[in-house]
């Protein structure tokens, strides 16, 4: 195996999903805006009234809600109200008519999908992952976000990006306690096998979410990954079981 950066990382900036209304053209619109942004101004600018709008603690997180609203909302057979040359500042696809879809309705769509956002917060992954490198073998372990409504983003689920590219990874979905629970007992693990804490992966070409522990192997690396899979407590699952172990 080879290492080979990522480019990809959480974003951790609190973003609003909105819900804008104009009333000439009978049109409702969804979607995200950042704090340091104008996208709403940039909409007031055109004629549209911000109806509501919730903070949502990242951009994944209203991005999620943003895509869990337009899925709902194709489901039930409601399609975009906007061609795109009306909306030179974006957001056509996000539009419906209010004669379809009520600016109530749409807004409680949001908060529907917000409050499962929600729920979904205090869940982990752990990843364990086998990576060699000039010939030493590393154990690397961390948290990833879990697979769910988000699976396939760019700012979540590191863990398959790194499977794809050939990595031998093991992960599990838990509760943050429970993760912070495992990664303890691998670093006690750690501690008495004499796997060695190494700052050499710790660069920026790393998934940083990624990233709590790496350990050189100086034992048998399959030996050593067995009992790193048993030290953390919970039963961990390979990530694209049908390639080869490779140690």
């Amino acid at each position: 195996m080879r290492r080979s950066p990522i480019d990809q990382r959480t974003t951790v900036t609190p973003t609003h999903v909105y819900v804008v209304t104009h009333s000439a053209t009978q049109t409702g619109k969804y979607g995200v805006a950042s704090l340091n942004t104008s996208r709403i101004a940039r909409h007031r600018a055109r004629g549209w009234h911000l109806y509501r709008a919730v903070l949502l603690p990242s951009r994944e997180a209203a991005l999620q809600v943003e895509r869990s609203v337009e899925a709902r909302l194709r489901a039930d057979g409601v399609s975009a109200r906007m061609p795109a040359d009306r909306m030179p500042q974006r957001g056509h696809s996000e539009t419906v008519n209010l004669d379809q879809v009520s600016a109530q309705d749409l807004w409680s769509r949001v908060l529907v999908a917000a409050a499962e956002v929600e729920a979904q917060a205090d869940t982990s992954r752990v990843v364990l992952f086998l990576a060699v490198l000039e010939g030493e073998h590393f154990l690397v372990a961390g948290t990833d976000t879990p697979i769910g409504p988000s699976q396939g983003s760019p700012e979540c689920a590191l863990g398959e990006e790194l499977a794809a590219e050939g990595w031998l990874v093991y992960a599990a979905n838990m509760t943050s306690t429970a993760a912070e629970d495992a990664l303890r007992g691998l670093r006690q693990w750690a501690s008495t096998a004499g796997a060695s804490d190494s700052e050499e992966m710790r660069t920026e070409e790393w998934p940083v979410p990624l990233l709590r522990s790496t350990y050189v192997l100086h034992g048998r690396a399959d030996e050593e990954l067995g009992q790193a899979r048993i030290a953390v407590g919970v039963s961990l699952s390979r990530i694209s079981p049908d390639t080869e172990d490779d140690y």
